[in-house]
């Protein structure tokens, strides 16, 4: 078991001095990185992760960030938990090979939200955070100058919110615009915001952009560069929006819900002068669906409906593929009459992490193929200190989604495991939900997503 202590006082000061050091040379930069320093080389002196967007005892993101070591070396955390009264503890952890650890905030330090900033010895540890109420995502690897989510709701009983952390030493000043179906909007208490060095913050967009559903976010960086994690809150039913750090004119949706009962949208947002053309194309076992296609106006934002929806039969997940003639934003919205969850869209890797974070194990866990070309994806097993690791693996035909189980036998259940699936070039994507009734609502991203 991985063991944590206190350092004494001048420790913890040369620490946070070297803390300070390392996140000053944070580069700024609008190309995704990778979500953690997984794909990082094992032999790097020092790698980074950036969490954010849990709440204190009485929000509705109470929970924990976890980190995993996927390495056969032990490695050595420094853990410094911000919140945003200004309040910051930093501790030490060292975490065996294939071991884990949760860290607590509201055990750490008194605050309303919180952030982590984690520095490792090496690569290849991950992070998570992981709300109570099944809201989870993944720790990231450095800040950004430019960000976009859609699908953000502000009406009656939701709430919508961007938590915002500042990795570097130096302050950093952002701006925030958001379109919604109506248009654009730049609010003037948007602009000119302001995170000083270390902090963490919680923007409220209900405060300027009121009682209004499917609202787009970018969020730009005028100096230094910032993490940012969407908080929505609908009804009972809250979740994290990691958005995107580019536009993009395709996504894949592969874990679609269409059970009845449920509900679900693809969120779309053009941030441009010019009208924008959406097809999305859905892909269900033993049925042919016709393309579900929108218009989007300059400066706004738009939905398919997936569920309920008379042209798409209720036959259990779907494969969406949505394709537009420009640059958007997009999320996926699934939920019921509790309310609906937001989740990002996860851009295609060479690797990802599967991990049973919430102990319920998933509901579905699929592999799919965004390319033209057959892939061979690799499954490998990332045993606990007295398991064995198990491999497999599977040619995957082009633009075809699979279950996990199916194809990697050495599996029964995913209830407990951790799963490293890699493919042979950058066109694999893993796609999660847990666990639930109507099946399909709560969708999670998986490690290490890009």
């Amino acid at each position: 078991m991985a063991s944590r202590s206190r350092p004494p006082l001048l420790v913890v000061l040369a620490l946070l001095l070297v803390l300070a050091g390392l996140t000053t040379l944070v580069r700024s930069s609008n190309v995704a990185p990778k979500t953690s320093s997984l794909s990082l080389s094992s032999n790097a002196n020092s790698t980074a992760l950036y969490c954010t967007g849990l709440s204190g005892t009485t929000g509705s993101t109470v929970g924990h960030f976890t980190f995993l070591n996927t390495t056969d070396v032990t490695r050595q955390l420094n853990v410094q938990v911000v919140s945003d009264k200004g309040v910051t503890s930093l501790t030490s952890i060292k975490l065996g090979p294939h071991g884990d650890k949760e860290v607590v905030p509201q055990s750490e330090v008194k605050g309303s939200s919180f952030a982590v900033a984690v520095q490792v010895n090496g690569g290849g540890v991950v992070g998570e955070e992981v709300a109570d109420s099944s809201a989870e995502a993944p720790c990231v690897s450095s800040g950004t100058t430019n960000w976009y989510a859609s699908g953000f709701d502000t009406t009656v009983g939701s709430t919508a919110g961007l938590s915002i952390y500042n990795p570097t030493a130096t302050p950093a000043v952002f701006n925030i615009v958001t379109y919604s179906p109506s248009g654009y909007s730049a609010p003037a208490p948007f602009q000119g915001l302001a995170v000083g060095a270390h902090d963490q913050t919680v923007i409220n967009l209900g405060s300027q952009i009121v009682n209004t559903a499917d609202i787009g976010v970018r969020v730009r960086v005028l100096r230094g560069s910032i993490v940012i994690n969407g908080v929505q809150e609908s009804g009972s039913v809250t979740s994290f929006a990691q958005g995107q750090r580019t536009l993009t004119r395709s996504a894949w949706f592969p874990a679609v819900t269409t059970v009845n009962n449920a509900r679900s949208q693809i969120r779309v947002v053009n941030p441009s002068s010019e009208s924008v053309e959406v097809v999305a194309n859905v892909m269900v076992a033993n049925y042919t669906v016709a393309p579900q296609d929108l218009t989007i106006a300059p400066y706004a934002s738009g939905d398919i409906v997936i569920t309920p929806n008379s042209a798409i039969p209720a036959a259990g997940y779907a494969s969406v593929r949505v394709k537009a003639s420009a640059p958007v934003s997009m999320s996926l919205v699934t939920g019921s009459t509790l309310g609906s969850a937001l989740s990002s869209l996860v851009a295609p890797s060479d690797d990802f992490i599967v991990a049973d974070f919430t102990g319920k194990g998933f509901d579905a866990a699929n592999v799919t193929n965004t390319s033209s070309r057959t892939l061979k994806v690799t499954f490998t097993t990332i045993p606990g200190p007295r398991g064995h690791k198990q491999t497999g693996e599977v040619q995957l035909a082009p633009e075809a989604t699979e279950r996990v189980l199916s194809v990697f036998g050495a599996l029964s259940t995913l209830k407990g495991q951790t799963l490293l699936v890699t493919g042979s070039r950058s066109a694999l994507l893993v796609s999660l939900t847990l666990p639930t009734t109507p099946a399909g609502v709560v969708v999670v991203s998986p490690l290490d997503g890009g």
